[in-house]
């Protein structure tokens, strides 16, 4: 079973990653050293509370968020917790959109595999 730490760490490594930020990236913007981060992704330091909160900041999502359990063993629960997170930051038209697309090409996939 994995630490507090641990999953902790996979959580901001996963969501890094989801915005499109380095290590190096993350850790000038929170003003610490690339190293301090690997250590906070690989659950090798326990980080404090305030250091963690502006981690969360930068990374778009409310500290809460961090804290969630997060299902190791269900990739499709992960999957949706990440859509929720992609959808929450767009525009109702951009949801939409997003939406349309969506259907279609599963209506295309869904068509080819019967076909």
């Amino acid at each position: 079973m994995k630490t507090i730490e641990e999953r902790l760490g996979l959580k901001i490594a996963r969501q890094r990653k989801a915005v499109g930020l380095t290590q190096s990236q993350l850790a000038e913007k929170v003003r610490v050293q690339p190293i301090t981060i690997s250590r906070i992704e690989t659950g090798a330091r326990a980080s404090s509370l305030d250091l963690i909160a502006h981690i969360a900041e930068i990374l778009e999502l409310e500290l809460h968020e961090l804290f969630r359990p997060l299902s190791q063993d269900k990739p499709k629960e992960r999957a949706i917790e990440r859509l929720l997170w992609f959808a929450s930051r767009l525009t109702m038209a951009e949801v939409e959109l997003v939406m349309d697309v969506g259907a279609a090409v599963l209506g295309h996939t869904r068509r080819a595999q019967s076909g």
